[in-house]
């Protein structure tokens, strides 16, 4: 059985890390882009729309915890293993444009739903919490994420069970901005 480090040392493979602490590998050559990725990745995860979502390397030194780049749909994954490789980057799939309403995705891509609130609710990868320190929430109404919607996140599992199969809606969430 393959280490997870095995799959550096194969020629033309890009490790993915999916919310869930799944990894995908893709082989490529030198015509694959970013946007195939991101194709495959929709058929895999079965998910119907994937607007919100991009690839994104992460990396961290010494100096700061977590930096994230967004990666373009255009771009060669030659050029994307290569940094992953030899500075230390991981890539990942992650929620990159937040929807202007939960609930719409909720109901037009459940898939995208339940990732969106993997993401926010519970990073298997990367110890508690669900954000990396530099992308701490600051406030609602700027774009951004606040600490009472990873609350509610965390409450809509339960919410739903009570409510047993019938429609459940989510509350207006209040801004607590610090």
């Amino acid at each position: 059985m393959l280490k997870k480090e095995a799959l550096l040392l194969i020629p033309n493979v890009l490790k993915v890390f999916l919310e869930n602490g799944q990894i995908k590998s893709f082989t490529f050559d030198g015509r694959t882009t970013v946007k195939d990725v991101m194709v495959t990745l929709q058929d895999r995860l079965s998910l119907r729309y994937i607007e919100h979502f991009a690839l994104v390397l992460e990396y961290s030194s010494p100096e700061q915890s977590h930096k994230f780049l967004l990666l373009q749909d255009k771009q060669p994954l030659a050029h994307v293993v290569q940094r992953t490789h030899y500075q230390g980057m991981r890539c990942l799939f992650r929620v990159s444009f937040f929807p202007k309403d939960p609930v719409e995705l909720l109901h037009r891509d459940p898939a995208a739903f339940e990732y969106l609130y993997i993401q926010v609710g519970g990073r298997t990868d990367r110890g508690s919490g669900p954000w990396p320190t530099e992308i701490q929430p600051h406030c609602c109404s700027q774009g951004h994420f606040c600490p009472s919607i990873t609350q509610h996140a965390l409450h809509c599992p339960a919410s739903a069970t009570q409510n047993s199969n019938s429609i459940s809606f989510l509350p207006a969430v209040p801004c607590q901005c610090h």
